[in-house]
């Protein structure tokens, strides 16, 4: 019978230990040290962190026991000095200890900081170096490090360490099946599960410990680059058909641009072409900066659809953006979109836009038309999705904003498509790192827009601290005002709708207020500067029908100032618009900041974007809009951003969908990432189910649970 946590834990221990993520032999193995105290590194007794668990390293000094005055048993007092200072610790109702602590011995004391009249001491000590049958201490053990964990509520650090330790002594072997294939261990030089187990929990060295967690990453590395490498051979077997033929359509659309195509574009739309021309479905991922031109890449490959004799479907994840993918789609076809699908020419395209919100006859009329091949390309959100919506030859897809799909929702469009699959294109809106691609986009081929159109945006940017110069806010209403008086329209963003309380952040008292959207309206209308224009609200709280009245008055110019969420962020196009003003910036993500700036000049005039904040030019979230300001390269800020954001937000669970990622680093660990690729395209291509490596499938499991497993998003 193998090894359980019922044999070592108590049912209150055990739901502890569940609420850490621990509910097995294996988790808890798992369960790695937060840090090591390592022999020679001693803490100096005065600082001591107050309030945290702590172990300290010193020399005993003496030792007295004496009965309690108040209360029943004993206390000893032991003093203690660390070279600099000492430090008095008292044990209660440890008597024994009275012969086993003597002067001049070394210990290794664990327990929580506090003060007692005005000195620091440990509250309920451990002393930690002694053997696991707490009768001596044991010189030898200061050679090693010893573990410190992370606190379970309930369990002694010495309790949960001692179980960990003689669970790895009587743990089925099954717990040491190693996901590593020996050979890359080998060759890597790393050690074997049960090795590093225990260099983890009852190390030999510092060194050893540090090899064991390098072992970590690649085991992670690893398990992404299979599941990865595995998904892409799955959609390689996917039978698609071919979409070959570059007709009448595509080639009017190409005569009749008022523009040249960059080199980029034509070299990423050759290799989308390449695919579609496959018989094994196409999985490509398209991004590049704000402004590189995806949406006519976007609109050629599915040109080069419909001329093949199979239809279109461009999925969006707002009504808002839907709305203006049609309406991109709409300018750049011109005369070329066909008025009805009763009435269209051999080079024209029929187009239509689904919304949840459709009246129900129009969308019934429009779900016949898919069904029975009258629409060519059709731009919606997932209503899409839906039972009642068929197609008659669903042959390529194109998802815009990938961030907000997973997986599944495309796989649900795809099963449309009947017995084989359509071709997909997933659109980024923002550039995304090199290192980033390989990790979260590894089952997908990339095309990537390095090259920005003629007439390059000429965006001039200022990142304003209102708290230090509260003057400029009129100074910015006053370039609003006039950009009005000269036809252009300004885009305030603001990050929430209704207004919210600040909270004290030690004792959650309410000091204060927040403004909602609807007073920043109100402050606007009612300031000096802007008292005679027209402001409008855009937010996503509003009908669709109202959303779409307001961004057709701010588009038209019957609005001069339209103040919004970040429900404008992408894919929105107003070409009158030259000002983007952005308050309470702080709030923003570099990503979301630049694209927001993205929606101004799109006209090729000069624009400015204002990001207004209140917090001091000396605060460090400051510098982050300064570097926006800065440049207008979306790929330099991307890689701004992933160096300055913590890995649990590049790789946190709102990105993956529940990963347990927990040492691998895509920033620091890149070489590893890439290596790991390579090892696993020769696993999977001899042993694509994994057969002959049970464990590392099971660790796949574990890194990205079945229920996430295909729901992995990116940001």
């Amino acid at each position: 019978m193998s090894a359980r946590l019922d044999d070592y834990f108590t049912a209150r221990d055990r739901g502890a230990l569940k609420k850490r993520g621990i509910t097995s032999v294996a988790d808890l193995f798992r369960f790695f040290p937060r840090r090591f105290l390592v022999p020679g590194e001693k803490t100096p007794l005065g600082g001591l962190p107050l309030g945290e668990t702590a172990i300290l390293q010193a020399e005993v000094i003496s030792v007295d026991t004496r009965r309690m005055q108040k209360r029943r048993g004993t206390i000893t007092d032991v003093i203690v000095h660390d070279g600099q200072q000492s430090m008095k610790i008292a044990f209660f109702n440890q008597r024994w200890l009275d012969s086993q602590l003597v002067p001049g011995l070394t210990v290794v004391f664990a327990g929580k900081v506090e003060e007692y009249r005005g000195q620091l001491t440990l509250n309920s000590p451990t002393w930690l170096n002694r053997d696991e049958h707490d009768e001596k201490w044991t010189p030898e053990d200061l050679n090693s490090p010893f573990p410190v964990y992370s606190r379970v509520k309930g369990i002694a650090q010495t309790r949960l360490w001692k179980a960990i330790k003689v669970l790895l002594d009587v743990a089925d072997p099954d717990e040491f099946e190693d996901p590593l294939p020996s050979a890359m261990r080998e060759s890597l030089d790393l050690p074997d599960l049960r090795t590093a187990f225990n260099d983890m929990h009852r190390p030999r060295s510092a060194a050893a410990t540090e090899k064991a967690k390098q072992r970590w990453k690649w085991e992670e590395a690893l398990a992404l680059q299979a599941e990865f490498v595995s998904r892409k051979a799955d959609y390689e077997q996917l039978e698609a058909t071919p979409l070959l033929n570059v007709g009448a359509r595509s080639q009017r659309f190409d005569e009749s641009l008022p523009f040249y195509l960059t080199a980029s574009q034509l070299r990423v739309g050759e290799e989308i072409e390449a695919d579609m021309g496959r018989r094994s479905a196409m999985h490509r991922l398209l991004h590049g900066d704000v402004g590189s031109g995806k949406t006519v890449v976007a609109l050629r490959a599915m040109l080069t659809a419909v001329d093949s004799q199979a239809q279109a479907a461009m999925l969006a994840p707002t009504e808002v953006l839907a709305t203006q993918h049609f309406r991109s789609i709409e300018n750049l076809l011109g005369d070329q979109m066909a008025l009805s699908p009763l009435l269209s020419g051999d080079d024209q395209v029929r187009v239509a836009l689904l919304t949840g919100s459709m009246p129900a006859r129009e969308r019934k009329q429009l779900a016949l038309d898919l069904a029975t091949g009258q629409i060519d390309i059709v731009v919606g959100t997932h209503a899409l999705m839906s039972d009642t919506t068929m197609f008659d030859k669903l042959g390529l897809i194109v998802v815009d904003e990938q961030h907000r799909f997973g997986v599944e929702q495309r796989e649900a469009l795809r099963a449309k498509a009947g017995l084989k699959v359509p071709h997909t294109l997933v659109m980024s809106a923002t550039p995304i790192p090199r290192t980033v691609a390989m990790t979260v986009f590894a089952d997908l081929d990339v095309s990537t827009l390095d090259e920005m159109p003629a007439g390059t945006k000429d965006i001039t940017t200022h990142a304003v601290s209102l708290g230090d110069h509260p003057n400029w806010l009129a100074r910015v209403l006053q370039l609003i005002d006039a950009a009005a008086e000269n036809g252009r329209g300004t885009f305030l963003v603001f990050p929430r709708i209704e207004p919210s309380d600040i909270e004290d952040p030690e004792t959650g008292d309410v000091i204060g207020s927040r403004q909602g959207i609807e007073d920043l309206r109100d402050l606007l209308q009612n300031s000096e500067q802007l008292s005679s224009r027209s402001i409008a609200l855009l937010h996503g709280r509003m009908s669709p029908a109202e959303k779409d009245r307001t961004m057709a008055a701010f588009v038209s110019g019957e609005t001069d100032i339209l103040v919004s969420t970040t429900v404008v962020e992408v894919g929105v196009d107003v070409p009158r618009a030259t000002m983007m003003v952005v308050f309470e910036a702080e709030r923003f993500g570099v990503a979301q900041l630049h694209q927001l700036r993205g929606r101004v000049g799109r006209d090729g005039s000069a624009a400015l974007c204002f990001l207004l904040t209140q917090v001091s030019e000396s605060d460090e979230s400051f510098e982050r809009l300064s570097e926006v300001a800065g440049t207008l390269d979306g790929f330099a800020l991307a890689e701004y951003d992933l160096g300055t954001r913590g890995e649990g937000d590049v790789l946190g669970a709102s990105q993956w969908g529940g990963s347990s990622l927990k040492h691998l680093s895509i920033l620091r660990d890149a070489p590893i990432v890439e290596e790991a690729r390579t090892i696993a395209e020769k696993i999977i291509a001899v042993d694509p189910e994994l057969g002959s490596l049970p464990a590392l499938r099971t660790f796949i499991n574990r890194v990205l649970p079945a229920e996430s497993a295909h729901f992995i998003e990116a940001s």
